[in-house]
């Protein structure tokens, strides 16, 4: 009996382990994967990125200097014209006719004189004579100057009709291209009604809001790059002309002033982005932007993923130059160490990844199992 009850007690041993012994061992996390690029030292180039809006260096609204109906248009949208060529003419019926009236009261007035002098001359001569009063001589005399004067209110008369007259042709006071016409013929325009806008558009203005941080970069003189969003094949070089000397109290901001040579493609009002190279850094750190998880509250810090023994491990660095594909690290990271590109947002410290290159990752993707 004994021996029966200790072979039961031996028998039932696995099947208590198996109900109520030791738990098996955790299944291990899944490693996520992820995309990685190698911490590179190269030379990068300062630039500071502005947008802007394109001007004409010179905008204008030639108006009528004098009221009167446009008669004709001798250049409309577009066309190219030379300084003082006649854009337009008015009608100049009335300011012709006061011009020859100015005219004829100048012959009288010249006329006059010519007597007044004669009279001042005869006058002398019977004076020496005795055949005249002192009285009368001195009538003589401010005869002809009051035929003097005369002459001269007439011959202003002329020339304050002749400048009306010649107002009637409007003309471009500089070389440019007109931008816009205001009027039609057949049109009654005011003295001081625009009749055309002009502008000079060989030479364009890219004016730009820079942050006040940014003062000390930028200087006078330096060769600009500039692009347009409406012409994306198009690139124009630019030199920054000027650097207001005033930094706006509301947002603390600058203007910079880019001129650029016009080459008949670009027009006024183009939004237009461009970047100014304001130095450069040798054998920096880089990494590419994709890696780092930034925070507009410290710009020049950021938090970036570093694989380390299959892991994820969380580093906070310091930024320098930032350029287009690259971004300097000037603590936080060496040469060599692998950061996670675009991390994903449920990756954190410690995380078990499959780091994979751009190129393994491209590769993978494309293959029949993804």
């Amino acid at each position: 009996m004994p021996r029966k009850l200790f072979l039961i007690a031996v028998t039932t041993l696995p099947l208590l382990a198996a109900c109520g012994g030791t738990p098996p061992p955790p299944a291990a996390p899944r490693a996520l994967p992820v995309r990685v690029a190698a911490v590179e030292t190269r030379d990068l180039e300062d630039r500071l990125a502005l947008t802007g809006t394109l001007r004409p260096r010179r905008q204008v609204a030639v108006v009528a200097e004098v009221a009167a109906r446009l008669m004709s248009v001798a250049r409309d949208e577009g066309a190219r014209v030379a300084e003082g060529e006649v854009i337009a003419r008015l009608d100049d019926t009335d300011y012709r006719l006061s011009h020859d009236r100015a005219r004829a009261v100048q012959a009288v007035a010249e006329a006059n004189q010519a007597h007044a002098v004669a009279e001042k001359e005869r006058a002398d001569n019977l004076l020496k004579t005795g055949g005249i009063t002192d009285k009368d001589h001195l009538a003589a005399q401010v005869g002809l100057q009051v035929a003097a004067a005369s002459l001269l209110q007439a011959k202003a008369e002329v020339a304050i009709a002749a400048s009306q007259l010649a107002r009637c042709e409007i003309k471009a006071p500089f070389a440019g291209r007109v931008a816009r016409r205001h009027a039609d013929p057949g049109a009654m325009l005011a003295s001081g009604t625009p009749a055309f806008t002009l502008v000079d558009d060989a030479v364009l203005e890219f004016r730009s809001e820079v942050p006040s941080a940014d003062y000390g970069k930028l200087k006078v003189g330096a060769t600009v790059s500039v692009r347009v969003d409406a012409m994306p094949d198009y690139e124009a070089v630019g030199r920054l002309a000027r650097i207001a000397p005033l930094i706006d109290d509301r947002n603390r901001t600058f203007e910079a002033i880019v001129e650029v040579q016009n080459g008949e493609r670009l027009v006024g009002g183009l939004f237009a982005r461009a970047l100014v190279k304001v130095g450069a850094v040798s054998g920096a750190l880089v990494v590419p932007p994709a890696a780092l998880v930034r925070d507009g509250a410290q710009p020049d810090r950021a938090l970036v993923f570093v694989v380390e023994g299959g892991k994820a491990v969380r580093r906070e660095v310091t930024l320098g130059v930032e350029a287009a594909a690259a971004t300097q690290v000037t603590h936080g990271l060496a040469a060599g160490e692998r950061v996670i590109l675009d991390p994903p947002a449920s990756l954190s410290n410690g995380s078990p990844v499959e780091a994979r290159t751009a190129a393994e990752a491209e590769a993978a993707a494309a293959s029949p199992r993804g």
